[in-house]
């Protein structure tokens, strides 16, 4: 290794005023150098379009398979997130065809629906005159709500299955917080994934009985479930769905109430002119990215980021959140610009790994906001967001809004 040529940064990523506002300290990150050093997570920091890019699509030298050891307990066991191996090919194509944009269009109705259920009483408490926390009023139940109903979940389910999802999250939180406040997060997601867990177990074994149309029993009945998973493993697969479908669409849609909260004249053009809403929708993923880290491990003794040589086993740290306000590759990044020619981002992720939900996600976030702004297109931020501090997967964990 150069040592010449590594730059150290000890960053606390767990630090709330941090994860509230990262920008100029990840523009610094990017600005040291290609790979940077955090000694206070043992970890390498990659924060530039180029070599996000690069590391996330190389899964050769920059794997996702051992962290399944360091993240077991997010599922419960071993998903095809942490799989490089053409299985992953074969579990991800079980639900592929579903979580197609053509496939994905049919549940407008449905999503639609689910929005007017979540929505609806939230605008009258707002028109009342009342000051609404819309995190856990709004934003949370749509994504549970539409991926339990594709589930086949009970309803009287739904609020429990997104309270599990928020806890499961503090895994991820307490790997970057090697505090008492990260230990008790993660024995609180541990809790909540043990629960998961066992629901999950009850609705397999209910499927292979009764299989449907749902996603549990396309998976429960598949040739790569029956011939090439373990029990745990299928059990984790169903856990990380529901996890999955839940934070990041969540976040999305907290983080564009907070963009919009912020930019009230590009709201009102967004009401104006409503074909402007998919493109907004990807601006608020580029200019906040929810899922602002990605790990990887290096092995095969040829991983190289930029000048630097990596040694085998070194955790890197992507920032698709740095990333997607690199200035190499979109000019004044840190405006936030509705109208911004369209340039891909990685807010979904890259390469084998770009997540599987993302034009459910889209759909979610563009039925919501246009329904929003049908009932609701005026309105104040309360106060201020806390982002609280789990940087892994960042969003508003509050958000208060009022009527204008």
């Amino acid at each position: 290794m150069e040592t010449a040529k590594i730059q150290r940064m000890d960053v606390d990523l767990a630090d709330r005023a941090f994860v509230r506002a990262p920008w100029h300290t990840l523009d610094a990150i990017r600005t040291a150098g290609p790979a940077v050093y955090n000694g206070l997570l043992n970890a390498w920091m990659v924060a530039n379009y180029h070599d996000v890019v690069r590391v996330m699509g190389n899964a050769k030298n920059f794997t996702s398979e051992k962290l399944g050891q360091t993240y077991a307990g997010l599922f419960g066991g071993n998903t095809m997130q942490f799989d490089d191996t053409p299985r992953h090919d074969a579990i991800k194509l079980v639900w592929a065809k579903k979580l197609q944009r053509d496939c994905v269009a049919g549940l407008a109705d449905m999503v639609a629906q689910i929005v007017n259920i979540r929505l609806l009483p939230f605008v009258e408490r707002i028109r009342a005159g009342e000051q609404v926390e819309a995190r856990q009023h709004l934003t949370r139940g749509i994504p549970t709500m539409v991926i339990a109903r594709m589930m086949g979940i009970p309803e009287e389910r739904f609020e429990e299955f997104g309270a599990w999802s928020d806890a499961m999250g503090g895994i991820l939180g307490g790997i970057l917080d090697p505090g008492e406040r990260g230990r008790q997060a993660e024995r609180e997601g541990l809790e909540a994934t043990r629960k998961m867990n066992s629901y999950a177990a009850e609705i397999i074994a209910d499927r292979r009985h009764q299989p449907g149309s749902d996603l549990v029993s396309d998976l429960v009945m598949s040739e790569v479930a029956q011939t090439g998973m373990t029990e745990q493993e299928i059990v984790a697969s169903i856990t990380q769905l529901v996890f999955a479908g839940n934070e990041t669409t969540a976040n999305l849609m907290a983080l564009t109430l907070h963009a919009l909260s912020l930019h009230p004249d590009q709201r009102r053009m967004l009401a104006a002119d409503r074909s402007l809403i998919p493109a907004a929708i990807e601006e608020v993923n580029r200019w906040s990215t929810p899922v602002a880290v990605k790990s990887r491990t290096t092995r095969g003794g040829e991983a190289k980021i930029g000048d630097i040589d990596l040694p085998d086993d070194a955790t890197i740290f992507c920032l698709p959140i740095a990333a997607n306000r690199d200035p190499q590759r979109w000019e004044s990044p840190e405006k936030f610009d509705v109208m911004r020619p369209q340039r891909p981002h990685i807010g979904f992720g890259f390469g084998r790994h770009v997540c599987l939900g993302l034009n459910l996600g889209r759909l979610e976030a563009i039925i919501w906001l246009n329904r929003l702004l049908d009932e609701l297109p005026e309105w104040e931020l309360v106060g201020d967001a806390d982002y609280g501090t789990n940087f892994f997967v960042r969003g508003p964990k509050s958000i208060t809004i009022a009527k204008a």
